[in-house]
């Protein structure tokens, strides 16, 4: 290696798989550094994104398992309908709610308000301080990535609001408050914050979504779509697809209840209807868009009672379904998948 020139070791490196690359770590000082070098995180993440595109999509799976006074969470990457078992970590007995990964780091939060965030590639996990508040009650976690400062943040909305929101920087070691005096602002917990595009959205109590930008933690509300606005807020949803914040409409009348949903996608402050998805015969009111696979929406949630994931197809308006072989449990949570170098510590 001592006779291989340093930018052609950046270069190799920067192409090979996570895993290959994690490998390297031990082999000499100078692919430590490179791998450990944030910029080379960064590149190589966007390697990784290029690379897999929308015909290659990856999947991360995962599900629980309970035994005795601990739980385990199963993760698995699914390429090409088969699952491969990832990492398995033992964590506290609880239920919990695994969020969207981002940047390759997954966080995951119990109902007693433990929260992990782990990378399943490179197998290190972290479990988050407990916040420093009395009487309070936990509500729900958001995850997601500050570009500002190259920080994976958490937060955690709590109850009553007048204690504000806890904001975790991964890499500082405790939780700080930051508190919003508008009422309107207050959370509606029937989903966890939405992270996308630098913001984490929110429906709040009076109907408006609020946004709150991860880099100078300020607050907005912004209005639905007009067409949304005098449904019910329990059958409208927040999803994050390509970067970008959707908003999908599961409200209809009775011909078409619970068998069609429509997708609204926000675009420099103006929603757009990104398209209808309408099943011939079944309910799917409780599947939700989890990704693309070339022009085809990515569909997962139980149909008749069991777990499904298929692809519909927005041009044809054709359903395809989706048989992943490995998963052991049909009871699972699912997310769009881009594998990375990025540590847990950072």
């Amino acid at each position: 290696m001592a006779s291989i020139p340093s930018p052609l070791i950046y270069d190799i490196l920067i192409r090979l798989p996570v895993k290959s690359v994690a490998r390297f770590k031990a082999l000499n000082k100078l692919c430590c550094s490179f791998i450990r070098d944030p910029h080379f995180i960064n590149t190589h993440l966007k390697s990784c994104a290029a690379k897999e595109g929308d015909n290659d999509v990856c999947l991360i799976v995962s599900c629980m398992e309970h035994r005795n006074l601990h739980s385990t969470i199963h993760f698995f990457t699914v390429r090409n309908e088969h699952a491969v078992v990832e990492y398995s970590p033992p964590v506290s007995l609880d239920s919990y709610k695994v969020l969207p990964s981002c940047n390759g780091l997954v966080c995951f939060y119990g109902l007693h308000g433990g929260v992990y965030v782990c990378n399943t590639s490179t197998k290190d996990m972290v479990k988050l301080p407990d916040i420093d508040a009395q009487g309070f009650r936990f509500l729900s976690c958001g995850f997601g990535f500050d570009e500002s400062s190259g920080k994976h943040k958490v937060i955690k909305i709590l109850d009553p609001p007048s204690l504000g929101i806890g904001i975790f920087s991964m890499g500082n070691g405790s939780w700080r408050k930051i508190r919003y005096h508008i009422p309107s602002f207050d959370f509606l917990h029937h989903q966890p914050p939405v992270f996308a595009g630098g913001f984490f959205y929110w429906f709040s109590t009076t109907f408006s979504i609020v946004s709150l930008d991860i880099g100078n933690e300020t607050f907005e509300a912004i209005a639905p779509p007009k067409s949304v606005s005098d449904k019910d807020q329990c059958k409208l949803y927040l999803v994050e697809l390509r970067g970008e914040l959707c908003l999908v409409d599961f409200d209809f009348e009775l011909d078409q209840v619970s068998k069609r949903m429509d997708i609204w996608v926000l675009k420099k402050e103006l929603w757009v209807k990104l398209g209808t998805v309408l099943h011939p015969s079944e309910p799917i009111h409780t599947t939700r868009p989890v990704g693309f696979k070339c022009n085809e929406i990515l569909l997962h949630g139980f149909i008749k009672g069991v777990g499904h994931l298929s692809c519909y197809n927005l041009e044809t308006g054709g359903f395809r379904p989706l048989e992943i072989q490995g998963i052991p449990s049909q009871y699972y949570h699912l997310t769009h998948h881009v594998e990375s170098l990025f540590p847990v510590g950072h």
